[in-house]
């Protein structure tokens, strides 16, 4: 059988997010919107430490490594509701929740016992370094067989050491207040990147390792995004994730449920855009009435009703494909993504639009819901690409 209805356990975890959200990172988000977000990165820190104190942090850990063994479905539940007040913040506690799954699946006994602790137990946040400046990101998982295809980071052997060079682009989540960077480097360029892509665990403070201003992006202002610069960094051969060379496989292998709880963040945003029109739509009146009780408003409510649950409903059946190992997972997890990003840009515009005037007006309301949607579309891949993955699936 077939149950689309939470548990107890999860409406409880439902109700401890959006108390967490409403608690910590509103205030995180106004501050965000009225300095076009130049957060002091102390402030930033201390919404992680909340999160953690919360048991985000370690909930898609193992129990036997301190965490809480929650599944993706349970991080999509938290992400909705995180995202449903910002979707930056949601996507930056998202990509320090899943990364530890990376650990999970390719790390040894004692990274995962080295590593998952400190997460868990010093509430470490996370970065993963893979986008450079001048690669695209479509080229990072490109199947023809160029070695001069792919990332240009280097990372030499030198005993029992890798030395790393190069440089990450202005879009690595969380960079400047990390205290871990999965960084992506080539061990070769004598083969293709799927076969000469090594993935290292990387302290933020390491001698040679940087970061740059504060990338401004069009929304989701409230997150920290920099590029990352890695001069001569040296990295224990015992820091390296996984077997050499093998690094963008298992990422391909373990970041099905990152790419879901992004998905869910923009659900999240998607609801809230349909709570805010239908509530506007209630207050505001025309010619004598509410305006829902015109058809051309209310015709626009239903659609956002409808595009918001079969978004859910998108990503949590990818959720449950990744929980249970169903191969459906590499089409379903990224149609989720895209309709969840195309769901919460309509739903956006469809308040900018009913809203009026007042939906192009600067601050925390519709338009800036839409700047945040748009910004989605660059996340993870952009449509287009998740488009041809579903498509290579099938």
């Amino acid at each position: 059988m077939i149950s689309l209805t939470l548990t107890d356990d999860q409406e409880q975890l439902r109700s401890v997010a959006a108390d967490f959200a409403r608690r910590e990172v509103v205030p995180v988000i106004d501050a965000a919107e009225r300095s076009s977000g130049h957060l002091d990165p102390a402030t930033y820190r201390r919404v992680f430490s909340a999160a953690a104190s919360v048991g985000m942090h370690s909930m898609l850990i193992p129990e036997c490594h301190g965490g809480t063994g929650h599944s993706t479905i349970d991080n999509a539940i938290v992400q909705e509701e995180l995202g449903a007040v910002d979707v930056g913040v949601a996507s930056s506690l998202n990509l320090t929740m899943t990364v530890p799954n990376m650990i999970t699946v390719g790390g040894t006994d004692d990274q995962r016992d080295r590593w998952l602790s400190e997460i868990t137990t010093d509430g470490q946040i996370l970065a993963g370094a893979l986008n450079e400046p001048n690669v695209p990101g479509s080229e990072l998982f490109c199947p023809i067989p160029d070695p001069a295809l792919g990332i240009r980071t280097r990372a030499v052997r030198d005993g029992d050491a890798y030395v790393i060079d190069g440089a990450k682009a202005g879009w690595v989540t969380n960079a400047g207040i990390a205290d871990r960077y999965l960084v992506f480097a080539r061990t070769s360029f004598d083969q293709p990147a799927m076969m000469a892509t090594s993935a290292f665990w990387v302290r933020a403070d390491a001698a040679g390792l940087s970061v740059g201003p504060r990338t401004d992006l069009l929304g989701m202002r409230s997150g920290f995004h920099a590029e990352v610069f890695l001069d001569g960094v040296r990295v224990p051969s015992t820091d390296r994730l996984g077997e050499e060379g093998h690094g963008l496989a298992l990422m391909g292998e373990a970041s099905a449920g990152m790419a879901v709880g992004l998905a869910a963040g923009f659900v999240g945003l998607a609801r809230t855009a349909l709570e805010m029109v239908v509530s506007y739509a209630d207050e505001r009146r025309s010619w004598g009435q509410p305006i829902r009780q015109h058809q051309a408003v209310a015709l626009h409510l239903a659609d956002a009703a409808v595009a918001l649950q079969t978004a859910r409903l998108l990503v949590w059946d990818a959720a449950l494909a990744v929980d249970t190992a169903d191969p459906a997972a590499r089409w379903k997890v990224p149609a989720a993504k895209t309709h969840a990003v195309d769901t919460a840009i309509a739903n956006a515009e469809r308040a900018v639009k009913i809203f009026g005037g007042s939906g192009v007006s600067c601050g925390v309301g519709p338009e800036k819901l839409l700047r945040d949607a748009w910004t989605g579309y660059a996340c993870d891949f952009t449509k287009e690409m998740l488009r041809l993955s579903i498509a290579e699936v099938l």
